[in-house]
């Protein structure tokens, strides 16, 4: 991407800006458990990672009978779990993130939380690890017809602050953002957190990095 091209970042919430995936993994674990007494596996969640919770019924009802009112029931517990860790201190910021905040400062680039998680849920967890005052909008993945890896939330995004998607650059961590960036005509830098990349994604991203800090050395020489 050429410098001085992006105009305004947008970032994933869970996984990308807060370390909150094991949380959450946890904590649905333990929903599923007290629903029906069953165990979760890694390759379950897997699936979960980046889908708003409507693209998520079939995975619930082929794997656990679940109806849509009783995958609501341990999506809402799971949700209420991961509120109670942060609140221990649990998914905290991930390394690095407060650095790349200070050069969007620095360098007055506009900063878009898009999120497939509630509305209510992406505020929350913002004003728990005190940063809800460092970003300058935010979009659920609620509030669009089509989620991730449909272009429409991040189209939104950068409708919401005024900047063409061709100078909007995403930083995700999971292959269904990464698709969506790509379907919305914008960059993309992959942070990978749970799931390991792909040759898939490797071609999908701008870069594929280790963390935000990488991240941030990154855009420094390209904002």
């Amino acid at each position: 991407m050429e410098k001085n091209k992006i105009k305004a970042i947008i970032f994933d919430l869970d996984g990308l800006m807060l370390d909150t995936e094991p949380v959450a993994m946890r904590a649905m674990a333990q929903a599923i458990r007290e629903k029906n007494g069953r165990e979760m596996t890694f390759a379950f969640f897997r699936q979960l990672i980046g889908h708003a919770r409507s693209d998520t019924y079939g995975y619930f009802e082929a794997e656990y009978g679940f109806t849509k009112e009783e995958t609501n029931a341990v999506r809402d517990r799971t949700a209420a779990l991961v509120v109670e860790a942060i609140g221990r201190g649990e998914g905290r910021p991930k390394k690095g993130l407060n650095e790349l905040l200070d050069l969007l400062d620095e360098k007055a680039v506009p900063r878009v939380v898009a999120s497939s998680s509630p509305r209510s849920q992406i505020l929350q967890k913002l004003r728990m690890v005190g940063l809800l005052h460092r970003i300058n909008s935010l979009v659920s993945g609620w509030e669009v017809s089509q989620s991730k890896p449909a272009p429409d939330i991040f189209l939104k995004a950068a409708e919401l602050i005024a900047v063409p998607p061709e100078n909007c650059l995403v930083l995700e961590d999971s292959p269904a953002g990464l698709l969506a960036a790509k379907r919305a005509g914008m960059a993309a830098i992959m942070v990978p957190d749970l799931v390991a990349p792909g040759k898939e994604e490797e071609e999908l991203a701008l870069a594929v990095l280790p963390d935000l800090c990488a991240v941030r050395e990154r855009l420094s020489d390209m904002l």
